[in-house]
């Protein structure tokens, strides 16, 4: 205790010899310290522990492999947002009370992702149990595709994490809404592999390289596509992208994928989607003028007016105008009106038409 009493001593007999321009330099030292500490903390941004939270969880979500707590703690310092790592591992601990954090060991090190959200004790009206009985029958036209299938488990999940009458209630309402003819409607057999990857090069902006099956030249090519989107069409999934075989944005359905490959190239959309007559585009768009009489009128003005660019009523009939292309789908759908209208345009189409008319008008009765 007296050796360290001596070293106060000697202290404070050095500081009161010092000079008054050395302790000016002391204070302007500490004045610029304090001056460069708070220039750093006005880069940071200030903000709470909840908006912190959500820029985590927002970033785990946006990458499916997860993160280290470093590497959450690097992204958040690009934010300006500066945290240890023990603040990290903290809020993480706090953000999966509410929502599905998990964690894999990979190499020896943590890494964190956003893996699901917890829904407990909620309760619903009568107007919600309904809506959501209605959704599922709804989805059970697309219970051959794995997003299908995933969707009504989500539903009976919700329904299974609120009180029990309210699963009673749902039970009974599910058998309220029914498809008229949903049971004989044809439906693709899809490769759920097909689809999760055709999903993950949509996310990564990814190019794919597909054998495609096409059904107009019953024959198989080898197509690199830039995925844009997928689209239900009349309960086919399609995958719309621009196709660097044919220079232009197409539709293609997955059931018609034999083999798919995600490439390394990646791309940015810029090419807008085609506009098509039905469901499935052809090589060029065409004009096409149809002629409607008989009860057919009708029936095109209630149900298919929206096909058309311009419908006009002349006397020899109604005019069904558009341009667009040419696919199977569009000769079928000309086809089922019979003698009831008239192709003016195309011609070749014009002139397809009326040879299987005059093919069948040869056959024998």
């Amino acid at each position: 205790m007296k050796a360290i009493s001596q070293v106060q001593s000697i202290w404070c007999m050095r500081a009161q010899s010092a000079c008054k321009g050395e302790l000016l330099n002391v204070i302007m030292c500490i004045a610029h310290d304090i001056r460069r500490d708070k220039d750093m903390n006005d880069k940071i941004k200030d903000v709470s522990v909840s908006q912190r939270q959500i820029y985590i969880l927002s970033l785990l979500s946006q990458n499916p492999k997860g993160y280290l707590a470093e590497e959450i703690r690097e992204r958040l310092h690009r934010w300006d947002i500066d945290v240890t790592k023990r603040t990290i591992l903290r809020d993480i601990d706090e953000l999966s009370l509410n929502y599905g954090i998990g964690e894999e060991e990979r190499a020896g090190k943590t890494y964190y992702y956003a893996d699901k959200y917890t829904l407990q004790n909620v309760d619903f009206t009568i107007e919600d149990l309904a809506s959501l009985a209605f959704a599922k029958e709804m989805l059970g036209t697309y219970a051959h595709l794995d997003m299908g299938q995933h969707a009504m488990a989500l539903i009976d999940k919700i329904v299974a994490n609120s009180a029990s009458l309210n699963q009673l209630q749902f039970e009974k309402l599910c058998g309220h809404f029914r498809q008229a003819g949903a049971d004989k409607r044809s439906v693709d057999t899809v490769d759920s592999q097909v689809e999760k990857q055709i999903q993950s090069a949509i996310d990564s902006q990814s190019k794919i390289q597909i054998s495609y099956y096409s059904f107009s030249s019953d024959t198989s090519s080898q197509r690199v596509i830039h995925p844009y989107r997928l689209l239900l069409l009349d309960s086919f999934l399609c995958v719309e992208g621009y196709c660097e075989l044919r220079k232009e944005v197409r539709r293609f359905r997955l059931s018609r994928i034999q083999d798919i490959r995600i490439l390394d190239e990646h791309f940015a959309e810029q090419e807008q989607e085609p506009d098509t007559f039905l469901n499935l585009s052809g090589d060029k768009k065409e004009e096409i003028e149809f002629v409607f009489t008989g009860e057919s009128i009708r029936y095109v003005k209630e149900f298919e007016a929206n096909r058309a660019s311009r419908l006009e009523e002349q006397s020899d009939g109604l005019h069904f105008y558009q341009t667009a292309a040419i696919a199977p789908d569009v000769i079928r759908w000309v086809r089922g009106f019979g003698p009831e209208v008239e192709v003016r345009k195309p011609e070749w189409l014009r002139e397809q038409l009326l040879q299987e008319a005059r093919t069948l008008a040869q056959r024998p009765s």
